[in-house]
């Protein structure tokens, strides 16, 4: 008779009549039994006859789980009542003490009216004024002081139409800010045709930022415009040499000449015909400073030259009939002035010109 039935998996012993193992529940079923006469395969016995030992190693299995359950739960009970430990000991490549604790988050308080001011400019960029004044109006009136808001405000205002309202937010931002915001005051107010007002906001800024640039050019033009022509030279001649540009050469030319200095106004005019040579109007003020240093072939010469380079300009025909009538010439400036009528029928003064021509020619030359 058997004595026991030895587990493939486990190596277990187990009764002869089972079909389970008793330690890990794997299937008897061909298992080696242990007998007197040897080894011999292991017989399934019928089902009424079988051990209930699956159920039986469920039991194990449960008990097991709970008794792990009650140890981790105890050493959690331990750890949470037990003293921080101490701080770890230098090693030869750290610092001694305890590790530096990360610094709190720090919040940043958003500035008053900041989004409103974003969506503002949103709005301005894509040429919506007229919506982004009410906008800007709310940023503005949350941070007063912020001269951005307060610039931003008057450039939709001036682009909605609102201009005296644009001055008034423009001239708050210069207040607030003039380093950023003063310049861009006076260059407005020269638009606004407010040349007294531009000119005390250029004074100021040239005094704060003695170096600025478009500060001494618009200075410059609005002295000349204002027939302040001398203070305007020395500005101008510092933009002029800055630039090189021949719209600022021209205008230094012309105060050169109306504060006096005749001599310097040709050779500035000259250099603005050097490099434009189709810059009609410093041609025509050349040949009229010609013309009154007693140059009067040499002006006559210079305006012949801007015919042949533009002959359909109507302003160098009737400044060549001009300078040919004072010097004598009165059937050349007949057929000038005849040319500039044709070229510039509907010209204020086309008709004037045209009897005068006809009268130069009556008269004989």
């Amino acid at each position: 008779m058997a004595s026991a039935v030895i587990c493939p998996a486990c190596r277990t012993r187990n009764k002869p009549n089972w079909e389970f193992c008793v330690r890990c529940g794997e299937s008897l079923e061909g298992a080696v039994t242990e007998a007197r006469g040897g080894p011999r395969p292991r017989v399934r016995l019928r089902v009424e006859e079988r051990a209930p030992t699956r159920d039986l190693s469920s039991f194990y299995l449960v008990l097991t789980l709970a008794l792990m359950a009650v140890l981790v739960a105890a050493a959690c009970q331990n750890i949470k009542n037990s003293p921080p430990p101490p701080p770890p000991t230098p090693g030869p490549f750290t610092f001694g003490g305890p590790a530096p604790s990360p610094p709190p988050p720090v919040h940043v308080a958003a500035t008053p009216g900041a989004t409103d001011g974003e969506e503002g400019r949103r709005l301005l960029a894509q040429r919506r004024a007229t919506e982004a004044v009410p906008v800007l109006e709310r940023a503005a009136l949350a941070d007063p002081g912020n001269a951005e808001f307060q610039q931003l405000l008057g450039q939709a205002l001036w682009e909605s139409g609102d201009r005296d309202g644009a001055l008034r937010r423009y001239a708050q931002a210069a207040r607030l800010d003039p380093a950023r915001y003063r310049v861009g005051y006076a260059q407005t107010l020269e638009m606004a045709g407010q040349v007294d007002a531009a000119v005390t906001e250029f004074e100021g800024a040239l005094v704060s930022q003695p170096d600025n640039a478009i500060s001494e050019e618009g200075l410059g033009r609005l002295y000349a415009r204002r027939g302040d022509y001398v203070k305007a030279v020395p500005l101008l001649e510092r933009t002029a040499a800055r630039t090189r540009d021949p719209v600022v050469i021209q205008q230094l030319a012309y105060a050169l000449e109306k504060s006096g200095d005749r001599d310097r106004a040709v050779e500035t005019y000259r250099s603005v015909l050097a490099q434009e040579p189709r810059a009609d109007v410093a041609r025509g003020l050349l040949a009229e400073g010609l013309f009154a240093q007693g140059k009067q072939d040499e002006a006559v010469a210079v305006l012949q030259e801007g015919v042949q380079r533009s002959p359909q300009t109507p302003l160098l025909q009737r400044g060549l009939g001009s300078i040919l009538e004072r010097s004598g010439r009165k059937a050349e400036a007949a057929a000038a002035y005849r040319e500039y009528a044709r070229l510039a029928p509907n010209a204020p003064d086309a008709a004037e010109i045209a009897a005068r021509a006809a009268r130069l020619e009556g008269s004989g030359s």
